[in-house]
């Protein structure tokens, strides 16, 4: 075999071990359908059929299956899987399977230019975007049109995450007040 096709098998192999999915082991309980979100100071505990997502520093009362640093003007997106920690620059995804439910999260150009993350649950079943920065509030509308298909926002305003429904045509927020759930169920997309 010669050089050329050496290099290109490695590349090969390199970009197809770059694409196979992360599998976490499943858990033994039933897997709830439908999610919910809980804002906590600056980040939020997301959860979604089995899986317990921990963004910006919310700390949950059990173990979660990762954990999700958003950017700022310095750094990327941050995924940690245990001991594994890795960047999401932008353009880049992470896709991770536990149990029957996957897991998208990819890095796109936020509204301030610095890198939101997208999550996409499942079969098109629900997506979250989670921009990086505050956005006033008259720019919630272009979200929808910036992240087309996303379901829920979660926006920093005032300091915390709140929670902002998209496609519903109101701009009705969730979470400044108080600190209960969002709870949505599963969505097909067409």
């Amino acid at each position: 075999m010669g050089k050329a096709a050496m290099a290109a098998l490695v590349w090969w192999a390199g970009m197809a071990a770059q694409a196979a999915p992360l599998r976490l082991p499943a858990g033994k309980e039933p897997v709830a359908q439908g999610g919910s979100v809980t804002a906590a100071a600056r980040g939020a505990l997301i959860r979604y059929r089995g899986w317990l997502l921990a963004l910006d520093g919310a700390v949950p009362e059990e173990r979660p299956d990762l954990l999700l640093a958003s950017a700022d003007a310095r750094e990327a997106p941050q995924l940690r899987i245990g001991a594994t920690q890795r960047g999401l620059p932008l353009w880049s995804a992470s896709e991770l399977v536990k149990g029957s439910t996957h897991l998208r999260i990819t890095a796109l150009p936020g509204p301030d230019e610095i890198p939101a993350l997208l999550l996409d649950f499942g079969d098109g079943d629900y997506r979250i975007v989670i921009p990086a920065a505050p956005i006033e509030r008259q720019a919630y509308p272009i979200l929808a049109r910036r992240f087309p298909g996303a379901d829920l926002a979660l926006l920093l305003q005032d300091g915390r995450r709140v929670m902002l429904p998209l496609g519903s045509g109101r701009a009705q927020v969730f979470g400044a007040e108080q600190a209960v759930p969002y709870r949505f169920a599963k969505v097909r997309k067409r």
